[in-house]
């Protein structure tokens, strides 16, 4: 702010002398005025650039949230002024200002390549003078114009089944199944992140796309260029913040339903996981563990029926091996402590909620420091391993939906920053932001997992994954769930799992009022169970039926054997799936991806909305209709440079390129591996971190090269960040026919001295499959076939 204000006061006094250059520099990037609108350029990186710009002479009153104020700016740039035009360039991207226009133009400094433009003729921004919350401020509006065949996607989560924003609009507005990340990627190499906080629309029209934003001082967005979509991806993390990683055990099956009422039923359920032998890591207590509404999230156990909290968390631990999630709420009741202790300070909101607790203003430090006084000494000291901090939209009465969420929130009043119009929905990241803060703070020993049902950009910094909310059980509900949960993931927050089986079953709009009496339930189950096993938090949750695996039957019938066998394959994928965690930690990688993200050059897999990419290697095709409606399953395999694609189950081979036809059968999930594939298999364990692995199966899927950076560390502390891991290079030389395994790069405590590997080699031309052995220790091997 200081800043800005001492650039506006330089600008003014050279204008007036007669400045013979539009352009000053200062020590964050350039500014100018054209025609009374300011601008701000400033370069963030060689391929990401801030463009700010507002009516000369407002002053910008918005705290800035999402990009660190701080960040260092990017000096290696260069400026021209040609008379008609202003040329900033870096030695990736060419940023022009059109005079004449007003309008800013971005090209790939390589090629020339046209990027994306602002509208022209004056029409690339607008701001009109209103009142919101009781402030003056700009109703602000922002217009680009893309290339007519590229295709975008991103800006969160939201239940309206769109895969593909092209000619499409959308309410950027949180609510209880909505998820908001202002953030636009497209296949034409380039993101914008929308920096409002504010009640949103976007909308693409046949004249281009734009960014209506109700509250603000300007508009102010960032541009960032990538070769392909997920160095955007990249650039967006670089700009906002990395992600750290989870604990091996996040990756495994989580069981939750609402609710265990008692710790000894709760308890009951894992033992009865482990008696069966069916895989478990964590187990979550939703709600009431409180006690009643008055004491609702009391951040504390009710001795009545969950006493002595750290002698049962610590006997899962120690006897049953699982970790414990707990739900955490933003409100309190009027007869917890916490409540009094921040009602003393004015931090509670008075709108109404659903349950009659009340809202604390998490944007006001003094409240956030309460909550997590009462949070550490009532649940954290007791060995919590996991948070489910859920309603952080935050949720009021009557805001299931976008429209009265806004309105509920709206009349809830000033936060500590300011109006909930300009600050409507980073709630959840201001909230967020400052727990994962506190948690680091405690310990190194244990990483940290919350999960919520709201985000903001930048949220992906903070230890967080996402779930997609209330939804209910339906077939058309679950094919919106991929769509949603691909956009969120494309925009850059990368964890992301729904209720499996829909959270409402028998009410709402959910079409199965018998439950688990109706086959046709257990059957939509099955469905969505297999899809869960491909997204990046496995778990089984939801109200009307209770979750356990034994209530769909038992052991021998289809139901149950349908999410035993895919429980199992979740196990078995462990090294494969840690080994993504590990990109998307280092590398800014992306594990859940729509298809135009691998395979940008085959203009097909720009709407495909029923299939996607589950890290580098498995496309996933989960079954969205009953056997009865849908005989046969279509999947279309994309174009790429290694041509085939290997059906999981069976080992064929198929062209890319085309439509493949598949028999619904109920517990076969269409799954694929892309030819060029290395896929690490591991043994099936009862939880993640129940011994390393010392014997592996390594799938080669033939048809072209391939590699596979194996990682494995600990499973869990912050150890990762200084080097306590190990790094296993895996590489396929297809015409030579040789695998080599290379030299391992670290170690970590009770690694393996040697790993027994077997190898199968899978060809396109359909020979038969070739097998191989070898011990590793960690030298480098080479197979030949």
């Amino acid at each position: 702010m200081k800043s800005l204000n001492n650039w506006l006061l330089v600008l003014s006094v050279l204008s007036y002398f007669g400045c013979s250059s539009p352009v000053h520099e200062d020590g964050r990037g350039c500014a100018f005025v054209s025609d009374s609108i300011q601008y701000r350029v400033e370069f963030m990186s060689a391929g990401c650039v801030r463009i700010l710009s507002f009516p000369q002479g407002d002053t910008l009153i918005t705290k800035r949230l999402v990009v660190d104020a701080e960040k260092p700016a990017f000096k290696d740039y260069k400026w021209e002024d040609t008379g008609q035009k202003l040329f900033f360039r870096t030695r990736e991207l060419s940023v022009a200002f059109d005079k004449a226009d007003a309008a800013f133009t971005f090209q790939e400094i390589s090629t020339g390549k046209l990027l994306l433009k602002e509208k022209g003729d004056g029409k690339a921004r607008n701001f009109k003078r209103s009142v919101a919350g009781g402030e003056q401020c700009l109703e602000v509006t922002q217009c680009f114009v893309p290339t007519e065949d590229e295709a975008i996607y991103g800006l969160g989560q939201y239940q309206n089944g769109i895969m593909n924003y092209r000619g499409k609009s959308v309410l950027l507005l949180q609510a209880n199944m909505d998820i908001v990340n202002p953030f636009l990627i497209s296949t034409n190499g380039y993101g914008v992140l929308w920096d409002n906080y504010s009640s949103t629309k976007f909308e693409d029209t046949k004249e281009g796309y734009s960014f209506t934003s109700e509250v603000g001082d300007a508009s102010d967005y960032y541009f960032v260029y990538g070769k392909d979509m997920d160095e955007v991806v990249a650039g967006y993390r670089e700009l906002t913040g990395d992600v750290p990683m989870f604990g091996k055990w996040v990756y495994g099956f989580w069981q939750s339903k609402e609710r265990y009422k008692s710790f000894d039923e709760l308890k009951a359920v894992v033992k009865e996981y482990r008696k069966r032998g069916i895989p478990l890591d964590n187990i979550v207590q939703d709600w009431e563990y409180w006690g009643d509404k008055p004491h609702w999230n009391s951040l504390t156990f009710h001795p009545a029926n969950f006493n002595h909290p750290r002698q049962v968390i610590d006997e899962l631990h120690q006897q049953d091996h699982v970790h414990f999630m707990l739900s955490v709420w933003p409100g309190f009741g009027p007869e917890t402590a916490v409540y009094q202790s921040l009602d003393s300070i004015g931090a509670l909101f008075s709108e109404p909620t659903w349950a009659g607790y009340k809202v604390f203003d998490a944007y006001n430090p003094a409240a956030r420091d309460i909550f997590w006084q009462y949070l550490k000494k009532g649940l954290y000291d007791m060995g919590v391993d996991a948070w489910w901090m859920d309603a952080t939209e935050p949720s009021f009465r009557d805001g299931f939906t976008q429209l009265k969420q806004e309105e509920k929130t709206k009349s809830a009043g000033n936060t500590y920053l300011g109006s909930f119009h300009r600050y409507l929905n980073t709630y959840s990241l201001e909230m967020l932001k400052d727990f994962y803060q506190r948690l680091r703070a405690e310990s190194d020993q244990k990483r940290i997992f919350i999960l919520t049902r709201s985000a903001f950009a930048s949220q992906q910094h903070y230890g967080t994954a996402v779930w997609s909310g209330d939804v209910s059980a339906s077939w058309e509900n679950m094919h919106k769930q991929l769509v949603a949960g691909l956009n969120l993931s494309m925009s850059g927050i990368p964890y992301w799992t729904s209720d499996t089986g829909g959270f409402f079953v028998t009410e709402r709009d959910a079409k199965y009022p018998d439950g688990l009496k109706s086959n046709d339930y257990k059957e939509l189950y099955s469905r969505w169970f297999q899809f869960s096993a491909f997204t990046p938090i496995f778990r089984a949750h939801g109200t009307n039926v209770p979750r356990e695996i034994w209530q769909f039957g038992e052991k021998g019938t289809l139901f149950y054997d349908n999410q035993v066998k895919y429980i199992h394959l979740r196990y078995r994928l462990l090294p494969y799936i840690y080994s993504m965690s590990h990109q998307v930690t280092a590398n800014n990688y992306t594990m859940l991806r729509g298809l135009a993200m691998d395979f940008t050059t085959d203009t097909r897999t720009f709407d495909i909305d029923n299939a996607y990419m589950f890290g580098t290697s498995l496309l996933v095709r989960p079954v969205f209709r009953p056997q009865s409606e849908e005989k046969n399953i279509s999947i279309y395999l994309p174009e790429h440079s290694g041509k085939y694609w290997y059906d999981f189950w069976t080992g064929e081979a198929f062209e890319g390129g085309r439509e493949q036809m598949q028999t619904s059968i109920l517990d076969i999930l269409p799954l694929y591996v892309k030819a060029g594939s290395i896929l690490p298999l591991a043994e099936v364990k009862q939880y993640a971190m129940e011994y390393p692995d010392r014997e592996l199966e390594l799938r080669i899927y033939g048809g072209a090269d391939a590699s596979f950076l194996w990682y494995e560390d600990e499973g869990d502390s912050y150890r990762y960040e200084e080097g306590v891991c190990s790094k296993v290079p895996v590489q396929w030389k297809d015409s030579e026919r040789t695998l080599t395994i290379g030299l391992r790069e670290g170690t970590y405590p009770g690694m393996p001295e040697q790993i027994k590997v077997h190898m199968k080699l899978y060809l396109p031309e359909g020979a038969a499959l070739e097998s191989k052995e070898c011990v590793y220790t960690g030298r480098e091997v080479k197979i030949k076939f």
